[in-house]
């Protein structure tokens, strides 16, 4: 392996041994082994958030340019929270890092009621020289961030500004390279980038137009074909009409800027339908997966279409835009499975995997079955599971923790049947207010959450223990499950392993943080025994039994 100087390019006084060998292994693949894709999997405290600002920098000024590609890199993850420890650490006036959030993120100043996205909207017509016009061309606070962004080497977004952006905006081009942090939600991004859902409510209130009688994959296609697309666009063009007839008149600016809110949502919205008819056309029913949910309550009824795989769109939607491109991630499991989800030419790629260099004695995973957890067993084991947490509250009764439940149901059976102050159950629109609640107690507190194997740092005393209850099999009702195992059988233990590694991360954040980890489901020995070669060396040897 060749020796690569770097030192220059590093952004912090120390570089760790995991960081020299990343580093020298990327730089290697890339400009010695002409590889386009490294994958990196670093486990916790490796520090791959420096790996990726070392490597764009020492390219940016060691690889002699292509015209094709913009200098620079764009580093990308899903968490907000990372995006904003990136600017943090590398950020202003540490380093020339810049972020960039979507024109939602940000208040007009012409127009306090409005975000930046509804008045960008508001624009179009508006008359030369007016003091809005003036205001939004020459002044706004979203346009300088983005200018900024783009003319920065050093950007940093998330997957859902940079995909909206790259296909729609047209000013993010191509750049020498892309650095994707928490790579192993590439899958789960680009799905929720392209899926769909149409509302029985919305078409029938606001597009005036019946909802199907047929419920066939087929019908409902012809359906937004012939009658949903047409009186969508036909829609969107009367709104437009409405906003030019209100504009420049105070009486009606609250109407005004009402129907640029609905023109900004319902341009979305109909770029969102036309993608996906287009990727339909291209790779015909069998990638797509139809649910038709019909009306509950008070909600009516719904469709969605969702793409059973991601990897024929992610050269086009994602890869394209770096000439080179780095994943990091703890999670990796299996990188053939996970180039395979994908869609990267495994001829193209180098992988490398350093586990967490943290102490093994400072995170230790115990394996205390209550019983079987699977759906046949889950009514008859949730009384002993209780009990056990029960004595675990008791053991850990002045530590704060974690729960990690896997479902509601289990959620709520074990908030409904233990009754502490200590559990913080939280739902799908409080989530972040819980886990606030549970950063600022001075009581030990323990989420109790079905939803947070990642995206939380619970670093040092915010958890000293957790639990899981279940392991957490991807949900077998789901027609894309089904399909995808069908397709990869390796693709369901896969997200297994992902989802169990990623939940066990929470509570250990750095060398000298320890925590405390239960498993609970009866399961937990039958999924090791027989998928325990996806695990890392240091979970295998925390591992007690």
């Amino acid at each position: 392996m060749t020796q690569h100087d770097y030192s220059q390019y590093f952004p912090h006084s120390i570089v760790r041994a995991q960081q020299d060998q990343a580093l020298q292994f990327t730089l290697d693949a890339f400009l010695m082994n002409g590889k386009r894709f490294v994958i990196l999997e670093l486990g916790t405290g490796c520090g791959k958030s420096a790996i990726g600002v070392t490597a764009a920098r020492y390219m940016n000024a060691n690889v002699p340019k292509d015209e094709a590609f913009l200098p620079g890199a764009y580093t990308l993850t899903t968490q907000k929270v990372l995006q904003k420890q990136y600017m943090n650490d590398f950020g202003p006036p540490k380093g020339g890092m810049l972020s960039i959030q979507s024109a939602t993120n940000f208040q007009c100043n012409f127009y306090p009621k409005n975000n930046c996205a509804e008045s960008i909207n508001l624009l179009r017509g508006e008359k030369k020289g007016t003091p809005f016009w003036s205001q939004c061309v020459f002044n706004c606070c979203y346009k300088e961030a983005k200018k900024a962004f783009i003319a920065s080497p050093e950007s940093i977004t998330n997957f859902s500004y940079f995909l909206a952006e790259t296909m729609y905006g047209k000013q993010l081009k191509p750049r020498q390279l892309l650095v994707i942090d928490e790579c192993h939600n590439i899958e789960s991004e680009l799905g929720k980038f392209v899926e769909v859902t149409i509302h029985e409510k919305f078409t029938k209130e606001t597009l005036k137009v019946d909802w199907p009688a047929v419920t066939t994959q087929a019908g409902i296609i012809k359906w937004i074909r012939g009658m949903y697309l047409p009186r969508l666009e036909a829609h969107i063009i009367h709104l437009d009409t409405l906003i030019e007839a209100r504009r420049g008149l105070k009486e009606k600016l609250d109407e005004l800027i009402g129907f640029a809110k609905m023109y900004d949502m319902l341009d979305k919205h109909i770029c969102k339908i036309n993608r996906f008819i287009g990727m339909y056309d291209d790779g015909g029913e069998d990638n797509w997966v139809m649910n038709y949910n019909e009306a509950k309550g008070r909600s009516l009824r719904n469709v969605e279409f969702k793409p059973v795989d991601v990897a024929p769109y992610s050269e086009e939607l994602l890869f394209r835009f770096g000439q080179k491109v780095i994943m990091m991630s703890a999670t990796i499991i299996d990188k053939d499975v996970f180039c395979r989800s994908v869609g990267i030419p495994m001829d193209q790629v180098e992988f490398l995997s350093i586990d967490s260099p943290f102490p093994i004695e400072n995170r230790p995973i115990l394996y205390y079955p209550a019983g079987s957890m699977s759906k046949e067993n889950i009514d008859k084991t949730l009384p002993n599971l209780v009990n056990m947490i029960e004595a675990l509250l008791e053991e850990h009764k002045k530590e704060k923790g974690i729960i990690h439940c896997h479902t509601y149901k289990i959620a709520d059976y074990i908030k409904n049947n233990i009754k502490s102050s200590r559990l913080l159950l939280h739902n799908s629109s409080n989530r972040e207010e819980i886990v606030k609640k549970h950063f600022e107690s001075t009581k030990p507190t323990v989420l109790l959450s079905p939803s947070l194997s990642e995206g939380i740092d619970l670093k040092d005393d915010l958890s000293r223990w957790q639990v899981i209850c279940k392991i957490p099999y991807p949900y077998l009702g789901d027609k894309i499950v089904r399909k995808r195992m069908h397709k990869d059988r390796d693709w369901y233990p896969f997200q297994t392993a992902k989802i169990i590694i990623q939940s066990i991360g929470r509570s250990v954040r750095s060398d000298t943080d320890q925590a405390v980890t239960y498993i609970l489901d009866e399961n937990w020995q039958i999924f090791f025994n027989k998928y325990g070669n996806m695990f890392p060396e240091s979970f295998k040897k925390a591992l007690k039994t």
